[in-house]
């Protein structure tokens, strides 16, 4: 059985995501207006904290970043130059990039040696060589501008392969396509976790858990609706659900939800990351929110407001933290984070 070298963290693919909650104004004696914490969000004193209150340890030029996937490198999207930003994570420094990329989409993993990267502007996913950056195999698969579309098995690498969300089974070795199986169309995730497969499909409020072992959908599991990114953690299947701005928790040996934490941010877009024992969130108008997981106790610790956020992936003792408004990727030490206090 063969192993995965690393994979990408939910990260999943560019998404554009909506304007961000209004926020007020309060004056500022003797200076310009100071913006106000906006009227969305968790009300629980000490809760609400300005982003730019946060430091991060690194601020990284990225041009129209969005998803971001982590290996031996950090990598980004550079769809307008048909190519894909890396980042040395120990350096901060920005690397050579991967060129010839056809509008990169749909995120990347690193698996069974090699990164795959999908090329909506070539209907196609790259194999680059984690270690030189030179393409190993392209293989004509099609390609679909969702969230995520990859995920990666002991023994397979997924890849969702149009608009029509076809689900397309691929064998590392021989470099082919060998399964299809067709879901929902407009379903825009697929993720690994707990044995199985995962797919989000916001036009349905359900999210599908498919067996690797048969390529069939074993469980339709009921959850809120607009249901967009997936994270796994804390023994948990953590969905992300869009239109009512909530977080499920799933239980994956009951196939249940066991607990729904309210955001309070709706029609936000969004992704989620499970890192250094927190679940994070980032929407639009609040760039990064810290979740508790404690069973029985799952509540919203910290929720920054502000411009940013996009997509997150975690590594351990770093968030990456795409701001899709800015331009730039943002590496935060989740410590630092932990212990940023409102004022």
């Amino acid at each position: 059985m063969r192993f995965i070298i690393a994979a990408g963290l939910y990260v999943l693919g560019s998404a554009v995501l909506r304007a961000a909650p209004p926020a007020e104004a309060k004056s500022v004696k003797g200076g310009a207006p100071a913006p106000a914490a906006p009227k969305a969000g968790i009300k629980t004193p000490g809760v609400q904290i300005p982003f730019e209150s946060l430091k991060a340890e690194a601020q990284v030029p990225v041009e129209t970043p969005g998803w971001i996937a982590i290996g031996d490198s950090i990598l980004a999207p550079s769809p307008s130059k048909d190519s894909v930003a890396r980042i040395d994570p120990k350096t901060d420094k920005v690397l050579d990039p991967i060129a010839g990329i056809g509008k990169p989409c749909s995120g990347a993993i690193s698996a069974f040696g090699t990164w795959w990267i999908p090329a909506c502007g070539s209907q196609s996913v790259v194999r680059i060589d984690a270690k030189t950056n030179k393409t190993t195999a392209t293989l004509a698969t099609g390609a679909a501008g969702v969230t995520m579309g990859l995920a990666a098995t002991s023994d397979s690498v997924w890849m969702i392969t149009d608009a029509k969300t076809t689900l397309a089974r691929i064998d590392p070795d021989e470099n082919k396509v060998v399964a299809e199986l067709r879901l929902p169309t407009g379903c825009n995730s697929v993720a690994f976790g707990e044995n199985s497969l995962w797919v989000t499909c916001p036009s349905d409020p359900r999210i599908l858990r498919i067996n690797p072992t048969t390529n069939l959908v074993d469980k339709r599991i009921e959850v809120a609706a607009g249901a967009r990114a997936v994270a796994f953690g804390a023994g948990s299947v953590w969905v992300l659900c869009e239109k009512e701005g909530k977080v499920e928790r799933i239980d994956p040996k009951t196939n249940k939800v066991i607990k729904t934490i309210d955001l309070a941010v709706p029609n936000a877009g969004g992704n989620l990351a499970f890192g250094d024992g927190f679940l994070w969130a980032t929407q639009t108008g609040f760039p990064l929110t810290r979740i508790d997981p404690e069973t029985g106790k799952e509540r919203v610790a910290q929720q920054f407001w502000g411009e940013g956020g996009g997509l997150i992936s975690a590594a351990p003792g770093a968030l990456w933290l795409s701001n899709t408004s800015k331009g730039s990727v943002f590496r935060l030490d989740p410590k630092r984070v932990v212990a940023t206090l409102a004022e």
